[in-house]
C-alpha cells in the first residue's frame, strides 16, 4: 500500500522526509502561481495595457449643459461622469477616502502586501469575509477596464490583472493624480460615476462645498453603491456613514468632539437627477441635442476626429435664464393643475367617453401594452379583459407621479385627457431664448408643443391687420360690422362671438375685441396671397390656406413660429434669428463655438409701433383685459388672445419692451376639449399662465423684463366702436328684417344650413 515505506522510517528520517516534501509543496506552489502571474500578465487572459495605453486614459465624459447664469441644467452622456479637477476637492475628502479605502496609501506602489496578506489569512484561514485588500489603484484599474468572467478562474485572473495594471499606474502617475483618476471614475450607482456627478446628484452641490458628513455618505457608498445608497436605503446609509467617521476619527482625520458630534446628524438629501430626461429645461436640451448631433458631425478636434456629444466633455452654455425657466415652468404647472379638474368634470358631464368609445379605442390599439399582447396572439376581447384588470402603476399628473391601484385601460385614459401646454420666452432684442416649456413633463411626454403646429386662432390676426396697415390703412379707420357671406368659397359666413353685426369698428377697436367679421374683411380687401407673403416675411414657415379662414387662425403653426411673427412688432421692425446656444467649449475649456447675434430687418419701424398701440389696447380694454383687472399687472404691455374653434386650442402671446412669451394649452388629441367658454377660451385657458409668468418674474428679478415703457408714446386717439348714423342704423334694421332675397338673407339661410360644416372660429 501507498506510503507503507514511510511508516517504516524512523521518526528522525519521517521528519526529514516530511520537511523536504512540505519545501518541495512550496516550492511547486510557488512555480504554479509565478506560471499563474506571468500567463495573466503575458496577455494569455487578455490583453494587458501598455504604459501607452495608460499614458493616454480616456473615458467617457458627459457633455454639460449651461443656463445662461451658470446653473447646470441636465448632460448628455454614455457614462453620467463629469470629471473633476484637484482644485475642486476638498482635502477633508481626500482624507476621508484614504483612511476609509486605503490607510497605506502613500506607502505602498500599487499592491499594499501587508493588506492582502491580512485579507488572505482572515479569508482561508479564519474564514472572515473582511474586505478584498485592494488599493485604491486597483480599484482604479477595476473601474477603467472593468471585470471579465474566466469561470472558476475569475477572481484570481482579475485580481491579477489589476496588481499589474495598478503597479503600472503607480510607475506612470504621482500619487495626486491617480486620486483624481479614481475619483473621477468611481460608481456611485444608478447610472452616477465620478465625485462631482454624485455630490451633484445626492447633494445638489459641486465636491469643494461638500460638508464632512455629506462627504462620508458618498464615501461610505463606494463598498457598495446600491446597499448604501442614501436615498433607496437611508438606515443602511446611516450606519455605514458613522463607520466611515470612526475610520477618519482612528486615522486622525476627525477630532474626538467633532466625530461625536457629527454621527448623531441625520441625513438630509438635497437629490436632483440631472441627466437626458431629468433636470430643468428639459425639452430645450432636447432640441439642442438633435441640433448638436447635426453640428458635431461637421465640426473636428485637432486630431481631425469629430467631436462626440456624449463622450467628450463638451461645456454648452445656452441662452435660458435658470430663474425664467424656473419661473415657467411653476406657472404653468400651477395653472394645468387648477384646470384640469375643471376639464374632467366637463368631459364627464357630456358624456365624452360614451360618445367617443370608437376615438379611445383607437388609443388603447396604438398603447404599448396592447401591442405586446397582439404579439402573444391574445385576442381582441381577452387583450381588452387583460387590460381591465387592476395593479399598481407609476402614473404621471399634474401633482406629480404617483403609483396608484388602477387599469392599464384607465391609466390610458386619464392620459388620453391630460393638458399639455406650450410656453416660451425670448428676448425680442437679440432673440435669445429666455425659458422654454414644451409639456408638463418630458419623462411622460417627449411630444414638445412649442414646435408642435396646431390652429392658432386669433393670435394670427395681427398679421392681417399688419398688411391693412401697410397697404394704407389707419388705425382710427372705420369698418362696418357686417355679417357677410363669401359666395366663391362655398358661400362661408364669418360669425362674431358675441352674435352682433351692428355699428362700425376702428382697426384698433377691431383688433382690441376680436371682431372676425372685419379681420376677415381686412383679409380680403389686402388679398389673401398678401396676407400669406406677409406671414412667411414675418417669420411663419408652415404652409397656409388660401382660404378666408386664414384670417380667423384656420392654419396650423407652432407657438415658436408665431413667437418669430410677434418679435418682429416687439423688436420695432427687426426679425431676430432665435438663439439657443451661446458657446460651446471643449474638455479643455477651450471656446469652440460661439453665437453671433444677427437679425434683418423686415418691417417699417413705424408699423411695428402702431401694431403694439393697438395690442395695448387689446390688454386695456379688450380680450385680454383680465391682465390688468384680475392679475394687477402693471408696466407697459402687448398681448392677443386666441381660441380655436370648439375651445380646442388656447393661446396668449404677450411682451413687454423686454420681454416676448407665448402661451399654448390644449389635448393632444383635439377631439378632447372645454365645451363652453367659461374655461375654455384663450383668456381663460392660456393667459393665466403668461401673467403668473410675470408675477413671477416681476417678484424674483424685478423690473428688468416687467416694468419699462416702450420707447415711444401711444398716439392713437379714436373711438374703438360707433354705432353709425341714424340713417346707416335703420337701414341695416331694415335689411336684416327684410324678406326680400339679397346678401343678408341669403346669409342666414345658406350659414343655418352649413352651420355645423362652417362654423369656423366663432371665439376670439
Amino acid at each position: 500500500m501507498p506510503f507503507l515505506w514511510y511508516k517504516a522510517l524512523p521518526l528522525k528520517r519521517k521528519f526529514i522526509v516530511g520537511g523536504l516534501a512540505f519545501l518541495a509543496g512550496i516550492v511547486l506552489a510557488f512555480l504554479a502561481l509565478l506560471l499563474f502571474y506571468f500567463s495573466v500578465a503575458s496577455g494569455m487572459f487578455g490583453r494587458i495595457p501598455n504604459d501607452n495605453d495608460l499614458q493616454n486614459l480616456k473615458n467617457y465624459q458627459a457633455s454639460e449643459v449651461y443656463s445662461s447664469d451658470g446653473v447646470l441644467l441636465g448632460r448628455y452622456f454614455v457614462e453620467n461622469r463629469s470629471d473633476a479637477t484637484f482644485a475642486e476637492i476638498p482635502k477633508e475628502l481626500i482624507d476621508c477616502l484614504i483612511a476609509t479605502e486605503d490607510s497605506r496609501f502613500y506607502q505602498h506602489t500599487g499592491v499594499d502586501t501587508r493588506s492582502l496578506m491580512r485579507v488572505l489569512f482572515r479569508s482561508i484561514i479564519l474564514r472572515q469575509s473582511k474586505g478584498g485588500g485592494s488599493t485604491l489603484s486597483q480599484q482604479l484599474a477595476k473601474n477603467i477596464y472593468g471585470r471579465k468572467n474566466y469561470g472558476i478562474l475569475t477572481m484570481p485572473v482579475n485580481k491579477v490583472r489589476e496588481a499589474i495594471i495598478a503597479n503600472k499606474l503607480e510607475k506612470l502617475y504621482t500619487k495626486k493624480e491617480i486620486l483624481m483618476l479614481y475619483l473621477n471614475t468611481v460608481s456611485f450607482g444608478e447610472d452616477t460615476y465620478g465625485i462631482k456627478t454624485a455630490s451633484q446628484r445626492f447633494f445638489g452641490l459641486d465636491p469643494i462645498s461638500l460638508k464632512t458628513e455629506q462627504i462620508a455618505v458618498l464615501i461610505g457608498m463606494l463598498k457598495a453603491p446600491s446597499l448604501y445608497n442614501p436615498r433607496t436605503r437611508p438606515v443602511r446609509s446611516l450606519e455605514r456613514r458613522n463607520v466611515v467617521l470612526a475610520q477618519m476619527h482612528k486615522n486622525n482625520v476627525l477630532t474626538t468632539a467633532n466625530y461625536e458630534k457629527l454621527r448623531k446628524k441625520p441625513i438630509v438629501l438635497k437629490y436632483s437627477k440631472i441627466d437626458n430626461r431629468n433636470g430643468s429645461a428639459a425639452y430645450l436640451r432636447e432640441k439642442i441635442r438633435i441640433e448638436l448631433e447635426g453640428w458635431v458631425k461637421e465640426h473636428t478636434k485637432a486630431d481631425r476626429t469629430p467631436y462626440d456629444l456624449y463622450t467628450d466633455g463638451l461645456k454648452i452654455k445656452t441662452t435660458v435664464h435658470s430663474k425664467l425657466q424656473k419661473y415657467a415652468e411653476a406657472a404653468c404647472m400651477e395653472h394645468l393643475r387648477s384646470m384640469q379638474g375643471h376639464l374632467n368634470k366637463d368631459l364627464r358631464a357630456n358624456g365624452f367617453y360614451r360618445k367617443n368609445y370608437a376615438l379611445f379605442l383607437n388609443e388603447i390599439k396604438n398603447s404599448k401594452r396592447y401591442k405586446q399582447l397582439k404579439e402573444r396572439n391574445y385576442l381582441h376581447k381577452d387583450i381588452i379583459a387583460e387590460m381591465q384588470k387592476k395593479d399598481s402603476i407609476d402614473m404621471y399628473s399634474h401633482w406629480g407621479t404617483t403609483t396608484r391601484y388602477m387599469s392599464p385601460i384607465d391609466s390610458i385614459y386619464e392620459s388620453f385627457i391630460t393638458l399639455k401646454v406650450g410656453f416660451m420666452a425670448v428676448d425680442p432684442s437679440n432673440g435669445d431664448v429666455l425659458a422654454w416649456v414644451g409639456g408638463p413633463d418630458y419623462k411622460t411626454f417627449q411630444y414638445d408643443h412649442v414646435t408642435a403646429k396646431r390652429q392658432v386662432g386669433s393670435i394670427f390676426k395681427p398679421i392681417v391687420y399688419a398688411q391693412a396697415l401697410s397697404d394704407g390703412k389707419k388705425p382710427c379707420d372705420f369698418i362696418a360690422n357686417q355679417k357677410v357671406t363669401y359666395t366663391e368659397y362655398e358661400d362661408w359666413a364669418p360669425e362674431n362671438s358675441n352674435e352682433n353685426y351692428e355699428g362700425k369698428y376702428s382697426l384698433i377697436g377691431a383688433i382690441t375685441h376680436s371682431v372676425n367679421t372685419i379681420s376677415v374683411k381686412l383679409c380680403m380687401e389686402s388679398g389673401i396671397s398678401k396676407v400669406v407673403a406677409m406671414a412667411d416675411k414675418l417669420g411663419v414657415e408652415s404652409e397656409l390656406p388660401e382660404q378666408p379662414s386664414l384670417a380667423l387662425g384656420s392654419a396650423d403653426i407652432s407657438l415658436y413660429e408665431m413667437l418669430k411673427v410677434y418679435s418682429v412688432f416687439a423688436s420695432q421692425g427687426n426679425k431676430p434669428e432665435f438663439n439657443l446656444v451661446k458657446t460651446i467649449t471643449d474638455a479643455q475649456n477651450k471656446v469652440i463655438y460661439k453665437c453671433k447675434v444677427e437679425s434683418e430687418p423686415t418691417l417699417d419701424p413705424e408699423l411695428c409701433k402702431t401694431m403694439t398701440n393697438m395690442l395695448q389696447s387689446v390688454v386695456e380694454n379688450g380680450t385680454a383685459k383680465d391682465l390688468r383687472s384680475k392679475f394687477n399687472l402693471s408696466g407697459a404691455i402687448a398681448g392677443k388672445t386666441g381660441t380655436t374653434q370648439d375651445h380646442r386650442d388656447a393661446w396668449f402671446v404677450g411682451y413687454t419692451p423686454n420681454l416676448l412669451a407665448g402661451v399654448w394649452v390644449g389635448v393632444d388629441n383635439p377631439a378632447v376639449h372645454f365645451t363652453a367658454m367659461e374655461y375654455g377660451q384663450g383668456s381663460k385657458l392660456a393667459m393665466p399662465i403668461w401673467a403668473r409668468f410675470y408675477q413671477k418674474t416681476a417678484a424674483g428679478l424685478g423690473g428688468k423684463y416687467t416694468s419699462a415703457e416702450f420707447p415711444f408714446e401711444n398716439d392713437i386717439d379714436c373711438d374703438l366702436y360707433t354705432e353709425g348714423n341714424l340713417i346707416e342704423r335703420l337701414f341695416r334694421r331694415r335689411e336684416v328684417s327684410s324678406d326680400k332675397t339679397g346678401l343678408e338673407k341669403k346669409a342666414r339661410v345658406d350659414v343655418k344650413k352649413k352651420k355645423r360644416r362652417f362654423r369656423l372660429f366663432r371665439r376670439d
